[in-house]
């Protein structure tokens, strides 16, 4: 897909043993991609890692030479497996410190339960900025743009945004990131198309690959899926969908209707008013 400048590309690193045993079901991730397609960011990686120095270290380094914006999830907690906030400061070379701004949070949600665990929280990476958010704020790191960058990553600074792990106080903060103006990148959001059909995908793809072929700016995905029909046999429904962003917006539904006229009317779904078939 060509891609254009004032897109930006974005990565998601989750931290946690506990994602990674299938104690917990990962919801943080699917509300960061959901706010970076309403807003025209391009998510092109999400990866999850244990509560590991080392491990977090690295993988935030190789997200950072591909793309200019990582949103890190986990492990901002006090306890013994809360490790971000060191293994961000080591991977960027910058000593941790303790955040008067945050102390003061701290102190004032804690009040006189107040522990060295919990403050532990406010010790930050050297020139972590606090946003102004709903509750505690969201940390903030800008970095210069690397020496060296991963081939085709975007040129110049790079940021860092420090979320909780816990579902609800990721999704407020990710809203409250939202609500300040100019904070996240807009590059006005993801235009949605889809088809439907019970062609096989394997009697779809050559038609398929042409329309893809033809419209190299539109991302097209085939997701099939198993429903029981009102005989109560299994039947097969394909969902095309095709996605554009910016100045290809419409260059969606251009792609569907190529495909529409290729496969012709008879093997299209029509789509219940007001609702969808998948």
């Amino acid at each position: 897909m060509d891609r254009e400048p004032s897109v930006t590309s974005a990565a998601v690193l989750l931290i946690g043993n506990e994602l990674l045993s299938g104690k917990i079901r990962d919801q943080n991730g699917h509300e960061l991609a959901k706010m970076m397609r309403r807003r025209g960011i391009r998510l092109v990686e999400m990866c999850t890692v244990e509560d590991d120095l080392a491990g977090i270290g690295e993988a935030l380094l190789r997200l950072l030479a591909r793309v200019p914006l990582v949103f890190t999830s986990g492990g901002v907690g006090p306890t013994h497996d809360d490790v971000t906030m060191e293994a961000i400061a080591r991977a960027i070379g910058r000593p941790l410190r303790r955040d008067p701004d945050m102390e003061r949070t701290l102190r004032a949600h804690f009040g006189e339960r107040i522990t060295e665990a919990a403050l532990k929280m406010a010790d930050l990476p050297e020139g972590t900025a606090l946003t102004a958010a709903r509750g505690w704020p969201v940390m903030r790191i800008d970095l210069p743009a690397p020496a060296s960058a991963a081939p085709g990553a975007q040129p110049g600074a790079r940021r860092i945004y420090v979320l909780p792990g816990i579902p609800e106080l990721c999704r407020a903060k990710i809203e409250a990131l939202e609500k300040i103006p100019g904070e996240l990148p807009d590059a006005g959001g993801w235009a949605l198309e889809t088809l439907h059909t019970e062609m096989d995908e394997s009697d779809l793809a050559a038609s398929l690959n042409r329309v893809v072929a033809d419209y190299p700016d539109v991302e097209i995905g085939s997701y099939p899926r198993w429903l029981s029909g009102d005989d109560g046999r299994l039947r097969c429904v394909v969902r095309v969908t095709f996605e554009a962003i910016g100045a290809h917006a419409g260059r969606a539904g251009d792609a569907r209707d190529a495909l529409a006229r290729a496969l012709g009317d008879a093997a299209v779904l029509a789509v219940p008013e007001g609702g969808a078939l998948l």
